[in-house]
């Protein structure tokens, strides 16, 4: 969302429109993001606010994804470096831990994108996966760009200090794994060729759609430079200035 349809809370031009398209020649989306920090709710709310018309059907977010995995792993007990809505959100499906006991030890470390992070967490975190509990992450996201072309650091960046202390890489789960496209795919009963990804970032949004194996459509109008796209190893199946240039596409 952020860097492809609108950048904090400005929209950009065309979006809404190209929306109204989608809607007017039965084109079912979704908003597919990484982001852990947000509920549901507030992606609809503010979407909505924006002039865009949509529901919780039209997203779906690595919380989802990490839910999945977790459960189809039969994981039970879990560290988590989130905020507290995403935490809350765990508690209804996990024993979540909340602070260190080195004689209770969880399954698996779990880092997000935690904009409320203290310093003893993180800490903790590092210990429980010295001690044997795997590391996992929502994804694999640097950095969160906000307004102005300034950044501020993401899941992935978190990850790469708890990596530098325990000396472990995590398992990302968000994009550009191809999972959360797959189980989009299967909740609209869609096929390959009927599916197509819209992204700004290459190493997470367009990557998720050619590990997918869908086709993609890189968007000029956030991090991800026309050159860097034009010179990756895999490149995208489109590129376009920004999200009002799809419709002109699709037709």
């Amino acid at each position: 969302m952020d860097g492809t349809v609108y950048l904090g809370d400005h929209l950009f031009k065309g979006a809404k429109e190209t929306f109204e398209y989608f809607k007017q020649n039965d084109i079912s989306f979704v908003f597919l993001t990484n982001n852990s920090s947000h509920s549901l709710p507030f992606y609809v709310n503010k979407i909505k606010k924006m002039g865009i018309e949509c529901n919780e059907d039209n997203f779906y977010s690595s919380i989802d994804t990490t839910i999945k995995y977790l459960e189809s792993h039969h994981i039970k007990n879990i560290y988590v470096l989130g905020v507290k809505t995403f935490r809350g959100e765990l508690k209804n499906h996990f024993n979540v831990i909340d602070e260190y006991d080195e004689k209770n030890v969880p399954e698996v470390v779990l880092a997000s994108f935690d904009t409320e992070l203290v310093y003893e967490e993180l800490k903790t975190a590092c210990l429980y996966i010295q001690k044997g509990s795997d590391f996992i992450a929502t994804n694999m996201d640097y950095r969160c760009p906000i307004e102005d072309g300034l950044y501020i650091p993401d899941c992935g960046g978190l990850c790469k200090w708890i990596t530098l202390c325990t000396g472990k890489e995590p398992l990302f789960l968000g994009k550009p794994e191809p999972t959360m496209i797959y189980q989009v795919m299967e909740k609209f009963g869609v096929s390959k060729e009927e599916t197509m990804m819209v992204g700004d970032r290459y190493y997470t949004d367009i990557l998720a759609g050619i590990n997918a194996d869908i086709d993609t459509v890189a968007v000029l109008s956030g991090e991800t430079t026309l050159e860097e796209f034009k010179t990756a190893n895999k490149k995208p199946t489109y590129i376009i200035d920004s999200i009002a240039d799809l419709i002109d596409l699709l037709k």
